[in-house]
């Protein structure tokens, strides 16, 4: 079981930096486990002794604090303006204050989103399940909203450097009025004193805080 599990800040970070590198393929960055104090966390059946590799408890409870740590920086960056490079230090101390239940509400209140401000994937939780088949949230993607209805761009989750271009090259950024006119046969937005067609892959990317 790892619901109710408490970290130390020192086990959070080594967690985080073996999902880095086993599971993602990325640099451990400032999480850097070569060097660290291993044995407890073999002790606790997290990581294997042999390869110090993740085991199946090590791996839920690691994939729980990167979630924690990349909503904490999606928190930072749309609303309260901080830098992605400021906001992935302050996601460090602010993770160890979001408690299960209430990083599933941050995740509610920023409509579920799938990437980090880096553009690295946020793994999903309950509430990213049940928002499939229940009530609107209150920042959800521009693809989710009705026809007619109107917000403010939160944030954009493009992971691809390209997309964000495109939406630069259209004069679109977070913060700007955008009303959805349809939805198909592609997603047609108003955007200042534009409109713009694109389809719905690109559309998803955007979210709005609806009635904003």
């Amino acid at each position: 079981m790892t619901h109710g599990v408490e970290l130390t800040e020192s086990e959070q970070e080594i967690l985080e930096g073996l999902w880095h590198q086993q599971v993602e393929g990325l640099p451990a960055g400032a999480r850097m486990v070569e060097g660290r104090d291993l044995l407890p966390l073999e002790a606790k059946g997290w990581i294997a002794a042999a390869d110090h590799s993740l085991t199946e408890q090590g791996m839920e409870l690691a994939r729980r604090a990167i979630r924690r740590h990349r909503l904490a920086e999606r928190l930072l960056c749309d609303l309260m303006g901080e830098s992605q490079e400021n906001a992935e230090e302050d996601a460090c101390v602010l993770e160890h204050s979001l408690l299960e239940g209430l990083a599933e509400k941050v995740c509610t209140f920023l409509g579920h989103p799938s990437v980090c401000p880096h553009g690295h994937p946020i793994p999903e939780g309950e509430c990213c399940r049940r928002a499939a088949r229940t009530v609107d949230s209150a920042v959800a993607p521009l693809s989710q909203l009705s026809a007619g209805e109107s917000g403010t761009i939160a944030y954009l989750t493009t992971g691809q450097e390209g997309d964000f271009q495109k939406f630069l090259a259209m004069g679109v950024h977070p913060g700007d009025a955008v009303t959805l006119v349809r939805k198909t046969p592609s997603v047609v937005f108003r955007c200042g004193h534009s409109q713009f067609a694109v389809d719905r892959e690109l559309a998803s990317q955007v979210y709005v805080r609806r009635g904003a």
